[in-house]
């Protein structure tokens, strides 16, 4: 018989073990089932094995030994014995308002215990009313989660319950819901979802909740037809009323549907008439009758029609007595105006009620599903049956919990592409407005978790943008319930070009910077930097964050805490051609930091705001020489010392330091031009750095004075050759313009530079010729000679003598023209930009024929001898003297 005892008399009734003993008879041995109970139950200890067996021996001996658990605690010797707990434990996750019938509710809910759950069995094969009350003390039962493991024993219980579910669940909205409310007590607990796959009981559900959204979805809009009867019916409405009549059962129509009480007329309360009408026409009396009586009238005949008609066909619950209804508001209609309103009230009430029972049964499916899906496998399955539409369809409801559950569900669905590719078809964008309008702080932060799993797909962020998203989302930014998650949207966003321009038209940006200025932490939040970072890079963006001196804010911000996400953003606002002028005032102090700070990071972006300031006002050798970079920048450039970000972003430097001829001079005297030919030979694979080094060659080839240095004292133009042939376009682009202003300056590299660009230009027919000639005249390719000069044997030097040279650098760039070196439409005389890169943005350059044939003149003009060095003062400096200082530093 079942009998339950407990560890320790001394333990809560909250936190109370059950030990069932099903073989305690009159032959039990006390001493040896106590034994089996210590050793199995580790909450009880050795040293009360003799507590345990005279509590045994009691229950033993007991007069009330009858199978039905004592209700005093104190009866027994020690107080040990454990009286049975009537009150139910209420669920933590789930409502316990459930809607019953009359009968159910009657019963008392202190006699519902596990000890009669054959008899609740029972009542499940008798009719609707006590199958209901029979699955509610299930219910009863089940929802006490220490009775979970032994009605998961009871394998009569659990197969009545699946089968009065799967046969019955479409007569009662109540019976349903109470079925699969047991099945959900299961669910909450990974041990026991095997119950629920072997009795397919998340299968049953999904097609529970597929016809249940269909049925509410035919009866909106029927009463939306109702409202326009000279309208057509909207093709949703057809189209689901079809799928509905496909059902296999009975339909039940909204006026059979489990009507509440109050909802139905009753008959004591529609007044007599009390003279019949002498002519007999009812018509004729309509204007002595109130029209609350032909109201009620009208309702009573067709409800009680509607009981007689008895079974019906599966769509008798909609046609028929739709057709009934809809043909008596006709004649309704044209008389009475204001019993049209009246009855279209009544029935949009009537819908509201029979949906607020039917969330219930949706949000106990919905969990139910939600736990199951744990498991990967099944949440394939349900994908597979699509779970996804019948999740955002539920989107449309009102009840804030059943909404709670359905957003997490999707956001827990969203993470898998294909859930998402669904959601994308289903519009679920257009549907989650309404609920971040909701102010319901729960159901707005999940929805916003939802909306930025979403937000990772570029389609759905346009879509998000279209549905005026943005704004919302900015409203949450100052919300610190929200903070967080809106940020994040807000970035993913950003990432789109075209949507950065849309944030001008919002406080985005003055909130996120005044954010990052306010704030009290050593370190910024990096979402809210990474959006501004983002947003940097559109230029009226730009001029809104320097407004009202934020950008000194910043600047000391970074330079406090040395910040390498905030300089990077300072960085970003720097590549704007109109924001440059406000950076002089801080080039001093990102010059000095250079050799101070020991944070790679941070130098990187220092060095990317020097490099990004191209102006003509600052004096550069003048920097490069109070702040003794020069040292510094050979250590910078000496390969596998430092990080190559850093040596790239110091080359990008050099190159905005060489437009200038004094530094260019400065670089050629120090010999780091040198370091940078020994950079570019260990670092030929990476096309950024060459392209780098390379436009540094061509800005120090652009001024006279420098020019003959790098063409005679360095093997500059020997590997400008060999990078003639490089795959990337830049890099060619590049090397052609050098190596025309080389050819220019000098004639015995002009003729080397013209045949390596013939050989290029007609690299494919000159392999053709000297394949034919090797096999015409194998003998003569075999001495060496003839091997260092295989040109001349079909090429002859009055040919190469009268090559145009201009004709053969670039073909898609060039004019064809006569070729000479003075010819102003050469290439060397067209202007050239710096190279596309992530780095430096490209400018033109001087004409090259005029800088050519002019001499720069450079006077020694007077200036103030205290003016800043960051202008230019005196460009005329003692060479010798230069170059002393630059070997003592």
């Amino acid at each position: 018989m079942p009998t339950k005892i407990m560890g320790k008399s001394t333990v809560a009734a909250n936190c109370q073990k059950i030990i069932r003993l099903r073989s305690l008879s009159a032959k039990t041995d006390p001493a040896a089932l106590a034994r089996e109970v210590v050793d199995k139950c580790d909450l009880i200890h050795k040293s009360q094995l003799a507590d345990v067996e005279q509590i045994i021996f009691y229950l033993k001996n007991r007069k009330d030994n009858v199978g039905v658990d004592t209700h005093d605690n104190n009866k027994g010797p020690r107080s040990a014995i454990a009286s049975h707990r009537t009150t139910v434990r209420p669920h933590t996750t789930m409502s316990t308002s459930m809607s019953s019938s009359t009968n159910s509710k009657s019963s008392d809910s202190s006699d519902v215990s596990i000890n009669h759950i054959d008899e609740y069995v029972e009542l499940l094969y008798e009719d609707l009313s006590e199958r209901i009350r029979g699955s509610a003390m299930i219910l009863q039962v089940a929802r006490n989660p220490d009775n979970l493991e032994e009605l998961e024993k009871n394998e009569a219980c659990l197969s009545a319950l699946s089968r009065v579910l799967r046969e019955d669940w479409r007569k009662s909205l109540d019976l349903s819901t109470n079925i699969i409310y047991i099945f959900f007590c299961f669910s909450t607990y990974t041990k026991f979802h095997s119950v629920i796959v072997q009795y397919k009981i998340g299968s049953l559900c999904m097609d529970v909740m597929d016809y249940e959204l269909r049925r509410y979805e035919s009866m909106r809009n029927e009463l939306d037809l109702r409202k326009n009867p000279g309208g057509s019916a909207p093709l949703s409405a057809k189209a689901s009323k079809e799928k509905l009549n496909t059902s296999t059962d009975d339909f039940l129509d909204l006026m059979n549907e489990e009507k509440p009480k109050e909802m139905e007329p009753p008959r004591r309360r529609i007044p007599e008439l009390k003279q019949r009408p002498k002519s007999g026409n009812w018509s004729s009396f309509h204007s002595s009758m109130s029209s609350s009586l032909i109201k009620s009238q009208i309702l009573n005949s067709s409800y009680h029609e509607a009981l007689s008609t008895g079974a019906q066909t599966p769509d008798s619950g909609i046609s028929t007595n739709g057709d009934m209804k809809a043909t008596s508001n006709e004649a309704l209609d044209r008389n009475d105006p204001k019993a049209k309103k009246e009855e279209i009230e009544r029935l949009n009430k009537q819908l509201k009620l029979f949906a607020k029972k039917q969330e219930q049964l949706l949000r106990v499916a919905f969990y139910l599903l939600l736990n199951m899906a744990e498991n990967v496998k099944l949440e394939e399955k349900m994908r597979r049956k699509n779970i996804v539409k019948m999740l955002v369809k539920a989107l449309d409801r009102q009840n804030i919990d059943l909404l709670m559950l359905v957003t997490t569900f999707l956001k827990k669905l969203s993470i898998v592409g294909d859930n998402k590719d669904d959601m994308s078809e289903l519009n679920i964008v257009s549907k989650l407005p309404r609920l971040f309008q909701s102010g319901h702080t729960d159901l707005v932060q999940v929805t916003l978790k939802l909306v930025f799993n979403l937000s990772f797909d570029g389609p759905l962020r346009r879509k998000m943008i279209v549905a005026g998203y943005l704004p919302m989302l900015v409203m949450f930014i100052n919300d610190e319930k929200h903070h967080s998650i809106a940020v994040k949207i807000l970035y993913h966003m950003s990432l789109d070009d075209k949507v950065k321009a849309m944030f001008t038209h919002t406080e985005c940006v003055q909130m996120a910077t005044d954010a990052i200025i306010l704030n009290l932490n050593s370190k910024v939040d990096l979402d809210l930097i990474a959006l501004c970072i983002n947003l940097s890079l559109n230029r009226r963006n730009a001029q809104i964050m320097v407004e009202g001196n934020r950008l000194h804010s910043l600047m000391d911000r970074a330079f406090k805490y040395q910040d390498s996400l905030l300089m990077k953003l300072l960085r970003n606002l720097s590549q704007h051609e109109s924001l440059q002028t406000l950076f002089i005032d801080y080039v001093g102090d990102l010059a000095q930091i250079l050799t101070i700070c020991e944070d790679e990071a941070f130098l990187v972006e220092c060095l990317g705001i020097l490099g990004n300031l191209a102006l003509a006002d600052l004096d550069y050798s003048q920097i490069l020489q109070n702040f003794k970079l020069i040292p510094w920048v050979r250590d910078i450039l000496v390969p596998g010392a430092k990080l190559d970000d850093l040596v790239l972003d110091t080359i990008v430097y050099l190159g905005t330091c060489a437009h200038d001829e004094l530094c260019a001079l400065l670089f050629c005297r120090a010999n780091v031009v040198l370091s940078l030919i020994e950079l570019l030979k260990a670092k030929q694979e990476d096309d950024e750095i060459v392209l780098q080094i390379i436009f540094v060659f061509q800005q120090i080839l652009r001024h006279e004075s420098t020019r003959e240095y790098m063409i005679k004292e360095t093997e500059s133009p020997a590997y400008l050759i060999d990078l003639m042939h490089d795959k990337n376009s830049e890099i060619r682009k590049i090397c052609d313009y050098c190596l025309d202003i080389i050819a220019i300056s000098d004639t015995e590299w002009a003729k080397r530079i013209k045949l390596e660009k013939f050989r290029n230009h007609n690299s494919q027919w000159l392999c053709m010729v000297e394949s034919q000639q090797h096999e015409d005249n194998n003998e003569d390719y075999q001495d060496e000679e003839d091997e260092e000069h295989d040109l001349d044997n079909y090429l002859r030097g009055e040919y190469l003598d009268n090559c145009d040279l201009y004709n053969n650098t670039n073909k898609e760039n060039e004019d064809n023209e006569d070729s000479n070196s003075n010819n102003p439409a050469s290439p060397a005389n067209s202007s050239y930009s710096r190279p596309v890169s992530s780095f430096r943005r490209s400018q033109d350059l001087d004409d090259i024929y005029n800088m050519s044939f002019s001499t720069k003149s450079q006077g020694s003009s007077q200036g103030d001898s205290t003016s800043n060095y960051m202008f230019k003062s005196n460009k005329s400096l003692d060479s010798e003297g230069l170059h002393e200082e630059l070997l003592l530093a």
